[in-house]
Formats: structure tokens, sequence, C-alpha cells
């Protein structure tokens, strides 16, 4: 169901509809554990106090049986709401994801651990991973159960249950139990007021009780701790690969610049000039030739050298910073490109590096695939967070694929903990933002 928008009774009516439905529903979500609970021990509690009434004994009898008789009911607590957990809190918690991203846009994905395949042994006997079973339906069996029982991620759906049941119940319930009393106290003499009274309440409540959803949901309906650290160490090996590899292509392009660039320009003046020592008393015009061409070589050998050192860390970004940098980059595209800025200050230099050379790229890949006629840079700095966005009126269709240049970038970005949002439809155009968040200077 959805809110209508608008402002006026018939607004505050269906919210008030829609507020009563998903308390409703969130009522009867959430109630499943607190009432195998209630039940469980209000039905040990009868037994063993039935029980316990046929013995006769003395006062220190009678408190050994009353903390038997408690210990008994939790006992039975608990098992009843852990056999419950196993059965319920995944399908419990996959109704509750659903509603979140239903009624509140927010989309929260998780995983469980799968069975483990089950292997036959030279012995006869099968192997799940845990133990050996004589039959591969019994290994299978228990492999099923052994992985719902040990995956962190059903433990912390019951985790969920239980604040559920707790928290967002008693809030869901307010506007229910504000209808309800007041149902009963306008057909009791002399109560009709405050029955009124309750009613008002309880349909006031509806539009907001059920938003008690969203911040548990937030906390409580994710990853487990533990799926999330792993996830995360398992981020963070890929970005140091990926580092590392372009650690050592850029070592690389350096080695074999210098080798076939700079080098070869400073063995060939050398060799110029050792042939001019020969000639300088034989035939000092011809001298003078070889030294004219060795001083153009040292000319080009020193402007590939400033090039190369451009590309390192060029001199207008740590001089002038970012915004100069990219505008410098601009003069040079040969397609005609507007830069504009929103960012007080300059960034730190690490990220204020990676968006240089992202830009860079960006706009290295619009010369050479967009057919683009335009281009705009918007450098922007909102909630901690550096942007630029790349936007073209060319052909579109980019995509971060794998092994592209974009998918470079992407995994660039993440070593701060950034993001690269491609947005590239066939024809165009196509805005590509990088967002990194950082504190500005």
């Amino acid at each position: 169901m959805r809110v209508p928008t608008g402002g006026g009774p018939l607004h505050w009516c269906s919210q008030i509809v829609v507020g009563l439905y998903r308390s409703v529903v969130l009522a009867a979500l959430t109630v499943v554990m607190p009432a195998i609970g209630v039940a469980v021990g209000w039905g040990g509690s009868i037994f063993t106090r039935s029980w316990s009434d046929d013995l006769t004994a003395s006062w220190p009898i009678e408190a050994l049986v009353a903390l038997g008789e408690t210990l008994m009911v939790m006992l039975w607590v608990s098992a009843a709401l852990w056999m419950t957990h196993l059965l319920t809190s995944k399908a419990l918690t996959k109704a509750a994801r659903r509603l979140t991203e239903r009624w509140l846009g927010l989309r929260i994905e998780v995983t469980y651990r799968t069975a483990q395949p089950v292997t036959r042994m030279a012995t006869g006997f099968w192997w799940d991973g845990y133990e050996y079973s004589k039959s591969e339906r019994e290994a299978r069996r228990r492999a099923k159960l052994n992985a719902r029982s040990h995956d962190p991620q059903l433990h912390w759906d019951g985790l969920w249950t239980v604040i559920a049941g707790v928290s967002v119940l008693p809030v869901a319930a307010l506007p229910l139990l504000g209808l309800a009393g007041g149902a009963y106290l306008t057909v009791t003499p002399g109560l009709r007021g405050y029955g009124v009274a309750m009613i008002v309440a309880g349909l006031a409540a509806a539009p907001f009780a059920w938003r008690v959803l969203g911040p548990v949901a937030v906390r409580f309906l994710g990853s487990a701790p533990r799926f999330r650290l792993g996830k995360r160490v398992e981020e963070l090996e890929a970005i140091r690969a990926d580092l590392t590899q372009t650690q050592a292509a850029e070592l690389e392009r350096i080695e074999r610049n210098l080798h076939d660039g700079a080098q070869a320009r400073l063995v060939a003046m050398g060799m110029s000039m050792q042939a001019a020592e020969h000639l300088v008393d034989a035939n000092p015009a011809a001298a003078k030739e070889i030294l004219a061409e060795a001083r153009a070589s040292s000319a080009a050998a020193l402007a590939e050298l400033r090039s190369l050192v451009r590309g390192i860390n060029p001199p207008v970004l740590s001089e002038r910073g970012l915004v100069d940098a990219v505008r410098a980059l601009a003069l040079d595209a040969p397609v005609e490109v507007t830069v504009t800025s929103m960012v007080p200050s300059r960034p730190e230099r690490p990220v204020e590096a990676a968006v240089y050379f992202a830009v860079a790229e960006l706009l290295a890949n619009v010369a050479k695939h967009a057919h683009a006629h335009a281009v705009s840079v918007e450098l922007a700095y909102a909630a901690r967070t550096l942007t630029a966005t790349v936007t073209d009126d060319g052909v579109g269709g980019a995509a971060a694929a794998e092994g592209s240049g974009l998918a470079g970038i992407e995994r660039r970005m993440t070593a701060f903990d950034g993001r690269l949002d491609v947005d590239s439809p066939p024809g165009g155009p196509t805005r590509v933002t990088v967002a990194v968040p950082c504190a500005l200077s």
C-alpha cells in the first residue's frame, strides 16, 4: 500500500489507513518470539506448579522447589525459543527486509551459509564437513542442519526477532491497542469519553508508529558482524592487490619511457659529443653541426623528462591544486571542455591526486570513444565528500565492464572508500561521477 500525496483530509485518512495496515503487518511479523516465550513460560509454570503442589515440605524444601520451578521454566522457554528461531527466523527476517525495501526504499542484502557438499570416503561412510554418516541421505540432512545451526547470519536474524519483539512490536501495536482499548471503553458506562480519546490517540499515532521499523532494520537486518568483517577484509585484499598491480605497471611505464626516450637521446648525445671531440681540430664546421644536433637532442630529452615527471605528479597539481589542474587538462583536451567548481579549498593530497588522474582518464576516454562535441566537468564538495562529474554529449553506452578503464577507476576509488557512478544510455549523454569522502584543508 502506498501513501497518497497531498495535504487534505483525504490524504490524512489514507495515511491513517495505511498506517493501521502496516502496524498490523509489523505486529504479526514481530509477535512470534514473544508469543512463544510467553506461551511456553505460562504453560511451564502451570505444569511445574501443579507438580510441586503435591509435595508437602518445610520452607527450605519449598524454596528449593520454587528455584527448581524457575529453572525448569527458563529451560523450557529457552528450548522453545531456540527451536522457533531455527525454524522461523530466516523467513521472518526475509519478510522484514522485503517490507523495508517496499515501504522505506531501503534495500538490505545478506548472505547465508550453504550446506557443505558430501563426499563418500574409501571406508564407505559419507563425510559432510563435520561428521561421518552411513548413508548419503543422512549426510545431506546433517550437512543442511549443521549449516543452519552454525550460520552466523541466521543467529543474527534470531537476534533481530528478539530485538523487534521488544522494540518494533510495542510501538507498532500502540495504534491497535488504542483502538481496541477505546472501543472497549466506549461501551463501558461512564467511560465513553476516555474511549473516544483513546481511539483518537490511536488514529493519530497510526501514520507514524510503523516507522520504528526503519532504525531497527538498519541496525539489525543487515549482514552479521562476522560477515561484514570478512567482506571488508576481502575488499581490502582486492584493493591491495589492485594497487600493487597498478604500482608495478606504473613503474614499468616509467622504466620503458626512460629507456626508450630520454636514455636513448642521452646515449646518442654522448656519442655525438665524442665524434665532435675528434673533429674539433680537423673539421671545426662539422664539429659545430654535431654539437648543434646534440644540443637539440638534450632539449628533446629534457622535454621528455618533464613530460614524464608531469605524468607522475603534475606541477600544477602540487602548486595550484585540483581545480586549476583540471582546468589545465581542459585546455589540452581535443574537445571543448567547461570546468565549474564549488570546492572551497584543497582536499587531502592523496585524494586530490586520485581524483585528478580519474578526471584525466575520463577526458581521455571521451576523446577516444565518445565522439563528443562538448564536455563539462563539475567539481563539488558536500557532506564531507568530494565529487567530480564528467558529462559529455557523445554516443553513450559506457559501462564499467571488467578490464575497462572505468573499472580501473572504480577499483582505484575503492582504496579511498570512494565510488564511481556511470549513467550512459545508448545515444547519450554520458554522465560519470567520482565521489570520495575526504576533509578539506
